[in-house]
This record gives C-alpha cells, sequence and structure tokens, in this order.
C-alpha cells in the first residue's frame, strides 16, 4: 500500500517508540530548527526576490503578487529565497519597480507556458502519427492567425442599383440608336 503524502510532499511522522521525556529531549527540543529551502524556484519567486530586492514592503509584495503577509514572511527568511533576493538586489533600478504590472508578468508566463505545451503535444502527436481532431486544429490556428495579420476577411459589399437610372439611360441609347 502507497504512503499518502501531505500537500508539501512529505511523508507523515511516524512514531517509532514510546519512553518518558528526560531533561536532554527538552534541550533538544530548544535548539533553533532547520528550515527547509525551497524545493522548486518558480517564477512566482524569482518575482517575489525581485520585489524584495527593489525595496518593497512585505505589505506592498502582497498587493503586487497576491501572496498572504506571512507566507512573504516565510520565503523572506529561506536561505534560497535570500540568496535569489541577494542575486537580484544589484540589477534592480528605479525603473524596474515602477513598470512590475504582476498580472502582466504572469499572463506573459502563463502564454508562453502554454504555448510551449501546445507545442510540445503537437510534437508529440506527430512522432506517434496521431492526427488530433480538426476543431482543436481549427482553434489553434483561428485564435492566432489574427495576429500575424492573416485574419478572417470580411468583405462587405454594398450595391447601390439604381433601377430607375439604369432604365432611363437604357432609354435614351434605344432612342439614340432608334434616331440613327
Amino acid at each position: 500500500m502507497k504512503k499518502q503524502r501531505n500537500s508539501h510532499g512529505h511523508l507523515p511522522p511516524r512514531i517509532h517508540s514510546v519512553r518518558p521525556l528526560t531533561e536532554a529531549d527538552l534541550e533538544h527540543l530548544r535548539k533553533p530548527v532547520a528550515r527547509t529551502s525551497l524545493q522548486t524556484i518558480r517564477e512566482s519567486h524569482h518575482i517575489i526576490a525581485r520585489a524584495m530586492a527593489s525595496g518593497l514592503k512585505l505589505r506592498e509584495i502582497s498587493d503586487l503578487t497576491g501572496y498572504s503577509i506571512g507566507r512573504l514572511g516565510l520565503l523572506a527568511r529561506d536561505p534560497t529565497m535570500q540568496e535569489l533576493v541577494t542575486r537580484y538586489r544589484d540589477a534592480l533600478t528605479e525603473d524596474w519597480r515602477e513598470s512590475q504590472d504582476a498580472m502582466m508578468v504572469f499572463a506573459t508566463r502563463n502564454m508562453l507556458a502554454a504555448e510551449r505545451q501546445l507545442a510540445d503535444k503537437l510534437d508529440a502527436a506527430d512522432a506517434e502519427g496521431e492526427l488530433l481532431p480538426t476543431r482543436e486544429l481549427l482553434a489553434i490556428t483561428s485564435d492566432r492567425m489574427d495576429r500575424f495579420g492573416y485574419g478572417k476577411k470580411n468583405m462587405n459589399v454594398n450595391v447601390n442599383v439604381d433601377f430607375a437610372a439604369k432604365l432611363e439611360a437604357a432609354i435614351a441609347r434605344t432612342r439614340k440608336v432608334a434616331a440613327e
């Protein structure tokens, strides 16, 4: 039977034995706990590190990123995050700080990730000789073609036919021919 992991991917603690607490146990419990580092640095961590490096307060970073102040406080104490902040500190300028729009940063990153995954899916289908449904393929191309100047062209032609004027011209021509 596979053991259930918690939301952080860790197995739950197990009790190996039970014994009375000693003075040495209490001393051990008083020692500071080693903090774990971020296992994976994501784009959201880079955004937070840049914001911290630029001098924003946790409240401002919270407003920018949507992370809670408590979560940001934990990240600020994480050794991996501290190293990331240090790396960005020298590279950031006031212009960067003023130009940040978290929604645009996340949306752009998400669009790029989605396009990458879509390309991977199409490549995998090609490699396996699999044909994707026509509806999916049309959706992929039609949603993007107008960005490259190949949008659907709707041509509206307004033809004004003035029947009376045409009839008058035809009568005039016939009179002219008949008079000759």
